[in-house]
C-alpha cells in the first residue's frame, strides 16, 4: 500500500482534536475521536509488518517506535513533576502513584505502552489469518462488540486508571483490525462503519461516538487519498510530538494566565505552543541528532 497522504494531515487534525478535549473547550467530544482515529491506523500500517517479519524482529520494531518514547517522554515528565514537588513543597506521593507503572508519571503516556500491546494483538491477528477457517474479520466483529459491551458497562460503574483507558481504546483496535483485514476499498469497509452506527444506536454508551467519526473519517481518508508530499510528512510526524507535549503546554498556558480553561483560546494557545516546541526541537536534532522514532512515527510498520 503506498503512502497516503490523506492518512497523514488526518492525524495532526486528530492530534489537534485530543488538544481541544485535554482543553476542554467546545468541540472536545467530537475532538476526542483522534485517539480511536490514531489506533486504527496504527493497526492498519502494523498489519504488513506483522505479516512478513519474525515475531521477534516484529517486536523489537514496534518497542524501538513506541516503548523508547514512552520511556523517555516518562522521564521528561517525572523530572517535572520533581521540580513542581520541589517549587510547591508538595509530598512526592501527590506527584506519582502505583498506577503510574503502566501509565508513565503523565496520564496522556498510557497511549504509547498500549499500543504496543496492540500491535502484538495484530501480529497475532496476522498469524490467525493463516490458520482460521473462517474469515478474520469475522472473529474481529465479534470481540468489537464484545468491546463495546465492555465499554457500555464501564460507563455505568466506573474503571480505574488505566484500565478505564484500555476499555475506551478496546473498540477502535477492533474496528482497525476490521479496516486492515478488509483492505482500503471503501466499498468494502462500509459495513464496519455500519456496524459501529447500529451498536451506537442501540447501546448508545460514551465513547461509542468518538470511535464511529474515527472510523467514517478513516473511511473517508481512504476513498479520497492523496500522494504524500514533504508537508504531509512532516504533519504525520508533527502529530505525535502534539500529543506528546501539549499536557504541559495546556498547564504553562494555564499558570501564565494566557487563556481561560475550557475555552477555544486556550485549545488554540495548547495546539500553537505545541507546534511552536515541536519546531524548537527539530531544529536542535538539526545539530544533535536522537535516534529515529523519538517522537514515535506510527505511519511506518
Amino acid at each position: 500500500m503506498g503512502r497516503n497522504g490523506t492518512f497523514d494531515h488526518a492525524r495532526l487534525l486528530a492530534a489537534f482534536g485530543i488538544v481541544v478535549f485535554h482543553a476542554g473547550a467546545p468541540g472536545a467530544a467530537i475532538g476526542y475521536a483522534g485517539l480511536p482515529f490514531f489506533l486504527i491506523l496504527l493497526v492498519l500500517l502494523a498489519l504488513p509488518a506483522a505479516e512478513c517479519m519474525s515475531f521477534t524482529d516484529f517486536a523489537a520494531l514496534r518497542a524501538r517506535r513506541l516503548l523508547r518514547p514512552w520511556l523517555i517522554w516518562s522521564a521528561v515528565y517525572a523530572a517535572l513533576k520533581l521540580v513542581e514537588a520541589a517549587v510547591t513543597g508538595a509530598p512526592l506521593r501527590t506527584e506519582f502513584n502505583a498506577s503510574m507503572i503502566l501509565t508513565g508519571p503523565a496520564l496522556h503516556l498510557w497511549f504509547l505502552p498500549f499500543a504496543f500491546a496492540a500491535s502484538l494483538w495484530v501480529y497475532g491477528l496476522a498469524r490467525l489469518r493463516q490458520v482460521l477457517p473462517v474469515p478474520v474479520q469475522t472473529l474481529c466483529a465479534v470481540l468489537l462488540l464484545a468491546a463495546l459491551a465492555l465499554l457500555s458497562l464501564h460507563q455505568r460503574g466506573g474503571l480505574p486508571v488505566p484500565m478505564a483507558q484500555w476499555v475506551f481504546a478496546g473498540p477502535a483496535v477492533c474496528l482497525g483490525s476490521i479496516f486492515a483485514l478488509l483492505g482500503t476499498r471503501t466499498m468494502q469497509q462500509a459495513p464496519a462503519v455500519g456496524l459501529v452506527g447500529v451498536a451506537m444506536l442501540i447501546s448508545g454508551p460514551g465513547g461509542v461516538l468518538q470511535i464511529a467519526v474515527a472510523g467514517t473519517v478513516f473511511a473517508l481518508c481512504t476513498a479520497y487519498p492523496r500522494p504524500a508530499t514533504p508537508v504531509s510528512r512532516w504533519a504525520a510526524e508533527a502529530a505525535m510530538g502534539v500529543y506528546l507535549v501539549h499536557p504541559l503546554v495546556l498547564s504553562l498556558a494555564d499558570r501564565a494566565g494566557i487563556a481561560e480553561p475550557g475555552t477555544v483560546p486556550m485549545a488554540l494557545a495548547g495546539i500553537a505552543g505545541s507546534l511552536a516546541l515541536i519546531a524548537g526541537w527539530q531544529a536542535a536534532l538539526r545539530y544533535a541528532p536522537l535516534p529515529p522514532g523519538t517522537w514515535v512515527n506510527t505511519q511506518r510498520p
